[in-house]
């Protein structure tokens, strides 16, 4: 019932782009993403009791996709100093990683926030003090779960100064330089993948690039976020500054002989809700239909980059206790409703869905 409700879904949403005359201007070889895909789930957040848990991952697993990308905070698994994990926290990190397990999904753990004692402030957004401390933990973490961990992406968004307090790539390449032999000395067949700069930060790329860091990784990380939160997929390539042109990331990878390298779009999406005359571009929303059709636009542009090896839709459901542009992101509403965009990801699991989706494009140019 779930496939049938993508099908449909799927479709109607393709005809709904052509009417808002959002039809894509290419029609894509395969409409779909790559083997590896996903959808960010907050898992560990206490404001997620068990049966919220279970809905939200039933919901991920009937649509057909095989991994979700979940954040776990070090300064939780170890708050006190690096000789010690909170024995309270490890429990539910293991209950987490079984409830994932069970239903035959993937995790990728990115592992973040550095604990007081390592980074020297109370705010979880600092920089590690020795990048050894949180490569000690990050190994230890992928031993300790070596079948549910299925891949480790190191931080999150470094580019902002909320996440990662220095922003300064050269910072963020040592956490890395020192995680990756550390985690493959454990686990040799894990795949390491580094943060992705929101917006597609082009400066943050540069420079890190410049800290001789290629050796350090196995997939590049990417949040292709537009720099206007309401901008299509067919808009992006259309200006310099969009923040999310994929074709400008593959480009300077090949300039750096990097065009081999996978890339693991560890997040993307939009927010749905309205906005006001004064609501800043960053934090404009766009309709449930609008959400919907972008993503199966973006689904169908990352099939047609070979380099682009996974994808993960941000986020598994609406919250309602945030600000508006932050509660729209769900592929669930809160009330765990599919919206149209729950469609489109189910239809991209489907092999003859999306034959017909790729059908109904054609048809549309």
């Amino acid at each position: 019932m779930h496939r049938l409700t993508g099908l449909l879904g799927s479709l109607l949403t393709v005809i709904l782009m052509s009417a808002c005359g959002t039809t894509p201007s290419f029609v894509p070889a395969e409409f779909g993403p790559p083997g590896i895909r996903g959808v960010a789930y907050h898992g560990m957040w206490t404001s997620r009791d068990e049966v919220d848990r279970a809905a939200i991952l039933d919901a991920i697993a009937d649509a057909g996709i095989p991994w979700v990308r979940m954040d776990v905070g070090w300064q939780n698994l170890q708050p006190d100093s690096a000789q010690e994990f909170d024995v309270a926290e490890v429990a539910r990190l293991d209950e987490r990683l079984r409830e994932i397990s069970d239903r035959g999904l993937k995790a990728l753990v990115m592992f973040w926030w550095a604990p007081p004692w390592s980074s020297g402030t109370k705010n979880k957004n600092g920089v590690p003090g020795n990048p050894e401390d949180y490569a000690s933990a990050a190994a230890w973490l992928v031993a300790k779960w070596p079948t549910q961990i299925a891949a480790l992406q190191v931080w999150n968004e470094p580019n902002l100064p909320e996440f990662f307090a220095s922003t300064d790539p050269a910072e963020y390449a040592e956490v890395l330089k020192a995680t990756y032999p550390a985690v493959k000395q454990v686990r040799p067949d894990l795949t390491v993948v580094t943060a992705g700069p929101s917006n597609l930060d082009r400066r943050w790329y540069r420079s890190f690039y410049d800290t001789d860091v290629a050796d350090s990784f196995d997939a590049l990380g990417a949040h292709p976020y537009p720099v206007r939160a309401d901008t299509s997929p067919a808009q992006c390539a259309k200006s310099a500054d969009s923040g999310c042109d994929m074709s400008w990331l593959t480009g300077f990878l090949a300039r750096r002989g990097e065009s081999q390298r996978p890339i693991w779009v560890t997040e993307f999406g939009w927010s749905v809700h309205s906005d006001s005359p004064d609501t800043p571009g960053w934090q404009r929303g766009v309709g449930e239909a609008e959400q919907a059709a972008y993503t199966a636009q973006m689904l169908a542009e990352f099939a047609e980059i070979r380099q682009v090896e996974a994808v993960f839709v941000y986020r598994d459901r609406n919250f309602v206790d945030s600000d508006i542009h932050s509660n729209g992101w769900g592929i669930l509403g809160y009330d765990n409703r599919p919206k149209p965009v729950y469609d489109v990801i189910t239809c991209s699991s489907v092999p003859r869905c999306r034959e017909l989706a790729r059908e109904v494009l054609s048809r549309q140019r």
